[in-house]
């Protein structure tokens, strides 16, 4: 088992809510880096139109280091 991190800094989007915009994520940088942890940065949105909301969410994520 590695005793050494490495952190990755993403932002995960979604029109659905919060937790959807972190998996979002989490799941594209697990395509390349073994996923230990996260923290949440920041949250934040922005109106895409009169209907439609976006969720943005900075997360840092502790991945194995290679």
């Amino acid at each position: 088992m590695p005793s050494a991190f490495e952190y990755k800094e993403v932002v995960g989007i979604s029109t659905e809510n919060i937790e959807a915009a972190i998996k979002e994520g989490l799941n594209e940088i697990s395509k390349s880096y073994q996923v230990a942890w996260f923290e949440v940065l920041s949250m934040r949105g922005r109106m895409v139109d009169a209907d439609k909301v976006e969720y943005q969410v900075s997360i840092k994520i502790g991945c194995r280091a290679k």
